[in-house]
């Protein structure tokens, strides 16, 4: 297309880029968003006014070359599309909060959150109903539950002002005395009947207490008994001490200015009693003669003669008492409440037991599949053993704590059978195998090469455990251990590891003793005096006393051994010998005349506390202290305490 001569030409000046606007003053960027939306509306009915104007009247074949020729658009101003822009936002200010929906929101809340919910606005404030903060308080229990717990008992009796339920909220919320704001309470007390928190120095002590005691010993009382017939209505809140009664003094406002507290105060008994009709009810009781009756007997006689619907009436003439109507919505709210509450409990302690019941049965279904898996496993591992040591082996123990008798059986198949472990199809072998492995060592320690004969101690050894152990049966049926055969870990460690005089010995607790009696020279050796028990006891001492290497060497010394046993010999040589002159010296002069007596004294010395009494023997070399030893309690005590101190 051809350029139109008839178009403008730019002058050159008019063509340069715009310079660059001085930056607008602080006021002048602070301008009202009123006044920027009015600038943006009056651009834009400029920039349509344009467009009217250069529009042609009436469509023609000119349009391509129109449309073509058509201004570009007018750019806005920066500030003008902030301004906008910003108006399209939407504002804070303008948020609608669903009241309805809150609220139900508010019903599902906890007594804190509840509180915090409804101080947000007066909205929602106004919303707040006591059957809602009875919910909120009985459901999410803790301390608010005590409160109202205690509060119902108050307002079932018409007792106290009925709180609003803003005065609920903070009851159930309430933490610190609400006169003091000092002390902590928690929750209204149970003897309190005041309907308050308060703590005990604000309710009777300070300089404005809240109570005062009205004693039922006055004389006035006894004299006329309405007095007794109004301290026992149940209308009458008060907190009872053995000063008294502890009543409401004067009235008194919460925050919100609402009264709080009991309906009867302490100035209110006295008018009371002493109103016409008051003075009429008293008459009529002391003409029946019940001026000293008990507490039980004037609450009957008043319920007779109408005393009790005399007193709420004169609390609602004379005492502003409210309408017992104004009681009803907390009553049902708390009774409704509660009868739910404890349906629901009971609910959920059906649906957890249920749920327990499930769980168990689950456990035992897994206990009885788990106990299948075992039983086939055990089956499957008793023919893998070998033959000979087969039955002796898998011997079933009679305990239910244990499931073989022999204990390295027992700890080869425990970490599947009591510890859950994961049986497959080779674990039977597996645990063969090791079973095997030990077992076919049996026959070689029984043959007892590792004793000489020429040696004294192995040869004796050798025949001690020959006749102990004379086959593979024997070492299954060991009772030498307490509750066991003593065929362990520690006796199959010990056996691997070719220790097989320590192996053998362990099986009998690595006490050899009875070798010392069999053997000689103490063989021929004999005590007349000693039993066959303390010969037993006098071996066991000297075997701990000179072997128990057997104990820490990590290796068979047959050296040591030989000397240990002959140690031992001669050491029981000794005491034999020592015994025998303690004996003739005891029998000499009739220091102990009574033979049974003398032969006590030196079977005490062998089998006295631990050894004590055999080394304190050995010691001393006058017999007089060793008898004074035996006799004397307070010197045999000094005397251990001096051996105690020396070693």
């Amino acid at each position: 297309m051809q350029p139109n001569n008839d178009e403008a030409i730019i002058p050159e000046e008019d063509a340069k880029l715009p310079a660059k606007r001085e930056r607008p003053r602080r006021k002048a960027a602070l301008k009202s968003e009123e006044k920027m939306m009015e600038q943006a509306a009056k651009d834009e009915a400029d920039d349509i006014e344009d467009e009217e104007d250069s529009k042609p009247a009436a469509k023609n074949d000119d349009i391509e070359e129109w449309e073509d020729s058509k201004p570009a658009a007018k750019k806005r101003p920066r500030r003008v599309s902030a301004a906008l822009k910003k108006s399209e936002e939407p504002s804070s200010e303008g948020v609608v909060i669903n009241v309805d929906a809150m609220v139900t929101v508010m019903e599902c809340l906890d007594p804190r959150s509840l509180y915090n919910t409804a101080l947000t606005c007066k909205s929602l404030l106004s919303r707040v109903t006591t059957t809602m903060v009875v919910r909120s308080a009985l459901i999410h229990g803790d301390n608010a539950k005590k409160t109202f717990e205690e509060l119902y008992k108050l307002m079932k009796n018409h007792s106290i002002h009925p709180p609003s339920p803003l005065r609920l909220l903070r009851l159930a919320n309430g933490r610190k005395c609400e006169f003091c704001c000092e002390k902590s309470v928690l929750s209204l007390y149970q003897d309190m009947n005041i309907g308050a928190f308060s703590c005990w120095n604000c309710l009777t002590k300070g300089k404005d207490p809240l109570t005062k005691a009205f004693k039922s010993s006055w004389s006035r009382c006894w004299k006329n008994p309405i007095y007794r017939c109004i301290l026992n209505h149940p209308r009458l809140a008060s907190r009872y001490k053995s000063k008294g009664r502890f009543l409401w003094i004067q009235d008194r406002l919460d925050a919100n200015g609402d009264k709080i507290g009991p309906l009867i105060l302490w100035k209110n008994i006295d008018e009371m009693a002493n109103s016409t009709e008051g003075a009429n009810k008293n008459t009529a009781l002391k003409a029946g003669g019940h001026s000293i009756r008990a507490s039980y007997d004037t609450e009957r006689d008043a319920l007779g003669l109408g005393i009790n619907a005399w007193i709420d009436q004169y609390m609602t003439d004379n005492l502003a008492a409210p309408p017992k109507v104004d009681y009803a919505e907390f009553i049902e709210a708390y009774t409704d409440i509660t009868e739910r509450a404890e349906r629901i409990v009971r609910e959920k302690e059906q649906k957890r037991r249920e749920k327990r019941q499930a769980k168990e049965e689950k456990r035992q279904q897994r206990e009885r599949e788990r106990r299948a898996i075992v039983d086939k496993f055990l089956l499957d591992l008793e023919p893998l053993i070998d033959e000979p040591y087969r039955g002796l082996a898998m011997k079933k123990a009679s305990s239910s704590f244990r499931t073989f008798d022999t204990p390295f059986i027992e700890d080869l198949v425990n970490p599947w059978v009591r510890s859950n472990g994961i049986i497959n199809d080779n674990t039977a072998i597996e645990v063969a195998e090791k079973a095997n492995e030990v077992l076919r060592l049996f026959p070689k320690l029984l043959e007892l090469d590792f004793l000489s004969d020429d040696d004294a101690f192995e040869k004796a050894g050798k025949a001690f455990f020959r006749e102990k152990f004379p086959n593979v049966e024997a070492l299954f049926n060991n009772t030498s251990s307490f509750w066991s055969n003593g065929l362990n870990s520690k006796f199959v460690d010990l056996l691997k590891d070719g220790q097989s005089f320590k192996a053998i010995c362990s099986l009998e607790r690595n006490d050899l003793s009875p070798l010392l009696l069999a053997t000689e020279p103490t063989a021929s050796r004999s005590s007349t005096h000693l039993s066959s028990n303390s010969r037993k006891s006098l071996a066991r001492r000297v075997w701990r006393k000179h072997w128990d290497h057997l104990d820490t060497d990590s290796s068979f010394d047959s050296t040591k051994n030989t000397l240990a046993f002959q140690a031992s010999h001669n050491y029981i040589g000794q005491i034999f010998a020592k015994l025998d002159r303690y004996a003739t010296w005891l029998g000499q002069e009739e220091k102990i005349a009574d033979e049974d007596r003398r032969k006590s004294m030196l079977n005490e010395i062998v089998n006295g506390y631990y050894s004590q009494t055999l080394d304190y023997f050995m010691e001393q070399k006058d017999f007089e202290l060793v008898k004074k030893y035996q006799t004397d309690s307070a010197f045999r005590f000094d005397e251990i305490h001096r051996m105690r101190g020396q070693n």
